[in-house]
């Protein structure tokens, strides 16, 4: 039966990780946790054993033992964004391991460490490899793949196997080849690079051609397929063939894992990292092409109060409600991120000053009129805002935060729930 692993990042935020996927928490590579899935994969018995192990760098495989090291220098100093990564791992019998990771920062026992997901790519790998080791096994491969195969001229099919047959959710070969055409089950998106690369394998300019494509069975449901093209001779004539891989499964955890790297996982905004990223780009776009750019920041009021009066859990609903309100009143294009704890970062782009602090005011009404439900009855909450807009004097998108930050201040001390803008002339309080 699986579980649930749960790290704690703060009294408000937690992320959930489902332990069918292999977990391991460390800092500098001495293990601080694993669970038993983690130790399954590299051939220990428990956990247990895993922690006893002076460094897990032993477990990557030697030539990448680099990469690894500096891929963990580098998320952990900031210079590298933490994501999805691909290694080749050992286990304690010596085995080679090919796993898809995840790696981001969390907070364990009051300090910084890694915490990796895991999970074991060998035998996909394994599956491909063989599918591509040999044009002579052809035939082999025609007749009774498990991998989806089909042959065609100009996207019209002349052939196929069971296997891809069903994975476009057809009974049978002979209903998909009488379907006419395999361009419906391609996303549109991806139409003009499926015409572009069968033209390059007809007219001989490319060998093979690896892509990844979002596509739809019959029934219009979606898949993710790996494709493999190649040219081939059928009947005398030049065609394409094509080895499909379904990723599906893969692809989706791909976004899950990236979504839990990029995404608060309470209140489901934007991150601290991901967020000051989108803010730079901004602030560089907004620099470069003179256009406006303007920043909230945003603290609920007597947050601190509230968890000590009526818990952490209704703190949590709090902040789950104020991200809710405020996306409902925010335009599609506005960026909204958590800062740390219950502070908050609004990024208004196109909005001057006025513009920015008119959204601000509107903001902070619609809050105040939101409430959680508790044993005691309605709770309801409010914030204060600051607001800052690039402008000459402003040459850094840390200065542009800092000001926001001062006007934020001036907010809570002319009294909170309101909303305070520092012009260009004005010092800090």
């Amino acid at each position: 039966m699986s579980r649930s692993v749960t790290t704690a990042i703060s009294s408000n935020e937690k992320i959930f990780i489902d332990s069918h996927y292999g977990v391991v928490v460390h800092r500098d590579f001495k293990p601080l946790y694993a669970d038993d899935t983690y130790a399954a994969y590299y051939g220990y018995t428990s956990s247990e054993e895993v922690l006893a192990l002076p460094s897990l760098l032993q477990l990557i495989s030697q030539p990448e033992r680099t990469k690894a090291l500096a891929t963990y220098d580098g998320v952990m100093s900031g210079r590298l964004k933490p994501g999805v990564r691909s290694y080749k791992n050992i286990d304690n019998a010596g085995n080679e391991l090919i796993v898809l990771t995840v790696d981001h920062i969390v907070e364990w026992q009051g300090e910084p460490a890694m915490q990796i997901t895991i999970i074991d790519l060998s035998s996909q790998i394994e599956t491909q490899r063989q599918l591509q080791a040999s044009e002579e096994r052809y035939r082999e491969l025609i007749d009774g793949s498990i991998q989806g195969i089909v042959v065609h001229r100009n996207l019209t099919p002349l052939f196929c196997n069971r296997a891809y047959a069903l994975m476009h959710g057809f009974e049978n070969e002979q209903a998909m080849i009488e379907h006419g055409s395999i361009l419906p089950f391609i996303e549109q998106p991806f139409h003009q690079q499926a015409f572009e690369e069968s033209a390059a394998l007809i007219n001989g300019t490319a060998e093979t051609i690896k892509a990844e494509v979002k596509g739809f069975k019959a029934d219009g449901s979606t898949i993710w397929l790996s494709l493999l093209s190649r040219p081939v001779i059928w009947n005398g004539e030049q065609a394409v063939q094509v080895t499909a891989m379904d990723i599906t499964e893969q692809h989706v955890l791909r976004e899950k894992l990236e979504h839990q790297a990029n995404y608060d996982g309470l209140t489901n905004l934007l991150n601290r990292r991901a967020t000051s990223e989108i803010l730079a780009q901004q602030f560089e776009a907004a620099k470069v092409e003179k256009q406006a750019l303007s920043c909230v920041m945003i603290d609920l009021d007597n947050f601190k109060h509230i968890n000590d009066q009526y818990g952490h859990q209704v703190g949590d609903e709090i902040l789950c409600l104020f991200a809710k309100v405020s996306l409902q009143n925010l335009r599609e294009g506005d960026i909204l991120g958590r800062w740390g704890g219950e502070e908050f970062i609004l990024s208004l782009p196109g909005q001057d000053q006025l513009q920015a602090a008119a959204v601000a005011n509107r903001l902070c009404q619609a809050l105040s009129q939101a409430a959680v439900k508790t044993k005691y009855g309605e709770l309801f909450f409010s914030a204060s805002m600051g607001v800052a807009t690039v402008c000459p004097e402003i040459t850094s998108l840390d200065q542009l935060v800092s000001k926001a930050d001062r006007a934020l201040y001036q907010a809570k001390h002319n009294g909170k729930n309101c909303v305070s803008v520092l012009h260009d002339t004005e010092d800090e309080p």
